[in-house]
């Protein structure tokens, strides 16, 4: 046993922003060792607090890092149902459609999604989790229920696919790819 005493349970003495400690403590792990290695209780341990309190302003992994890197709310879980939902021959038309409202949402989608694909570009560090999140959360979790054996692969195709797209798309500005209507596109990567 230690002497250290035990971190107090429960909110924090004071006026402190826990919820803003806790997505700090989020981007800081997500940046350096990547979405799939960061566990919850490791934030709660880099944010000095609880781990009850990241599940009580935060669903689950998913919905926080969506919330901390992308600060977007995008819930992983939802957008796999609804993805799901429609017939089985249609659910590329629909992964990409559901791709694209992200991007295009109300919320200022595009600029975060740009800046975090300029920035995955650029630097190793942000590579990772954009990445592994999107083929985890996301793709991969499509593959794995409609039980593909070969599902962690299948998610990783379907995010190189689809990143690389917007990349053309929203970074390099290919013309032809600029041109084309959000349906359009949709059509093309259906397959």
């Amino acid at each position: 046993m230690t002497d250290s005493p035990a971190r107090p349970r429960g909110r924090r003495p004071g006026r402190a922003d826990t919820r803003g400690t806790i997505c700090r403590a989020a981007l800081t792990l997500f940046s350096t060792i990547g979405y799939d290695k960061v566990s919850l209780r490791a934030i709660a341990r880099e944010a000095d607090v609880d781990p009850a309190l990241i599940h009580h302003y935060f669903s689950s992994k998913s919905d926080l890092f969506a919330q901390t890197v992308l600060d977007l709310p995008l819930d992983a879980d939802r957008l796999v149902s609804d993805v799901l939902a429609g017939p089985r021959d249609q659910i590329g038309q629909a992964a990409v459609a559901a791709f694209l409202a992200a991007y295009d949402g109300p919320d200022g989608g595009r600029e975060r999604f740009t800046a975090m694909l300029r920035s995955a570009v650029a630097e190793e560090v942000v590579q990772r989790p954009m990445s592994e999140f999107m083929s985890k959360e996301v793709f991969g979790a499509i593959a794995e229920r409609l039980g593909h054996v070969n599902f962690k692969l299948r998610g990783q195709l379907a995010v190189s696919l689809v990143l690389g797209m917007a990349l053309s798309r929203y970074i390099l500005r290919l013309p032809t790819l600029t041109a084309a209507s959000d349906q359009m596109i949709i059509e093309e990567l259906r397959p």
